[in-house]
């Protein structure tokens, strides 16, 4: 009998017919995670694949599996324990591969510290892989100062989704952009490093959505949000406290009927190739732009984005170089203007490269072409 791939961690889709509250949850309460399970879905899809909600024991995942793949986030935090996934694993016999794992912190300190459990759950997969997938080097980094050195910098799988060895991005409006999708980190501003300017940059990116006919704000973990445009009753002064330099009943209009979120990557990539660029500080939000070779400016704003932006050469605007007092509209539709892909295009194609090994070290069966 062919045993079958155990995924366990971010989901592919969610149920797009539930109530906004309910799929939410489903993702693991950010959206964005769906990109993260599909990518890594979409290149083991030839195998037989199980999730971890359909095995009762390690022992029923022994009988029934041949390899544990993870698709991971920022699991590298002082606050989020993983000793979970150890518990478990730590009862079976099983190759375990990780996808993607990041580190998170407030000021890139490479001695930042991992939950004590979590830390446990790397120890078990460094030993029981070739490698371990990281998000880009300062991950490498910590990890090593942790006594873990078989890592490979991969990215994030979602990068590598559509399974395409090339991606070209079309700038060809980027000079007159008439349909712009936009993203925020409004709920979780204060991880910046600078979370003041970090505001007064996002409301300049708001008044740039209002000025434009054809905006949509794309909501990831903004559960506000999600609720206001979908017709719940919502206390709104943290929307017009937040984006304070513009009018608090146009702020409330936008995001009530210009809100968007996705359950598939289908429908949110149908979505993106509608516009003509994708801009904020949500990373996804902006990947599935790129992968879909659709324009998108990144503000760079935590430990998290400057990490898998640098790797992958995204375009950006980096929060500590942005003078925020002579920062306008104008500045934003300029920066738009000269963006170059260039260094992104040829950073993913040495980055699939690169994966397509750490897969085939690791003994996955996988649809990528070589």
């Amino acid at each position: 009998m062919t045993k079958s791939i155990l995924i366990w961690g971010a989901p592919a889709k969610v149920n797009a017919a539930l109530p906004v509250s309910e799929s939410f949850e489903q993702s693991g309460k950010n959206f964005g995670n769906l990109l993260i399970g599909n990518g890594v879905h979409s290149f083991l899809a030839d195998n037989d694949i199980v999730y971890r909600n359909e095995l009762q024991t390690p022992q029923e995942a022994n009988e029934r599996c041949s390899h544990v793949v993870i698709p991971a986030a920022n699991f590298l935090w002082k606050d989020f324990d993983f000793g979970f996934m150890a518990d478990f694993l730590e009862q079976t016999d099983l190759p375990v591969t990780i996808i993607g794992v990041g580190a998170q912190t407030h000021d890139r300190s490479i001695s930042s510290s991992i939950h004590p459990r979590t830390l446990r759950l790397m120890q078990l997969v460094a030993e029981r892989s070739v490698s371990i997938g990281v998000r880009g080097y300062y991950t490498a980094e910590v990890l090593a100062a942790n006594g873990i050195h078989n890592v490979k910098v991969i990215g994030c799988p979602s990068l590598y989704t559509k399974g395409s060895p090339t991606i070209k991005i079309d700038t060809s409006r980027l000079g007159s952009v008439e349909t712009l999708s936009v993203n925020f980190s409004r709920r979780v501003f204060r991880h910046a490093f600078n979370p003041e300017k970090m505001q007064k940059l996002e409301n300049v990116l708001l008044k740039f959505a209002l000025e434009h006919n054809n905006s949509t704000f794309v909501a990831q973990d903004e559960i506000e949000e999600l609720a206001l445009h979908a017709g719940e009753t919502v206390n709104t002064s943290f929307m017009s406290g937040y984006f304070n330099q513009s009018d608090s009943e146009q702020v409330v209009k936008f995001f009530k009927e210009n809100t968007r979120y996705f359950c598939d990557e289908p429908a949110w990539s149908t979505y993106i190739k509608t516009q003509d660029i994708s801009i904020g500080t949500r990373f996804h939000g902006n990947l599935i732009a790129l992968i879909n070779g659709i324009p998108a400016l990144t503000i760079v704003h935590d430990s998290r984005t400057m990490e898998m932006c640098t790797l992958m050469g995204i375009p950006i605007i980096h929060l500590s170089q942005v003078d925020i007092d002579n920062f306008t509209q104008a500045t934003l539709q300029d920066l738009v203007s000269s963006c170059s892909f260039e260094k992104f295009e040829n950073s993913y194609q040495a980055l699939y490269k690169r994966f397509v090994g750490f897969l085939n070290e690791n003994s996955l069966n996988h649809n990528l072409p070589s």
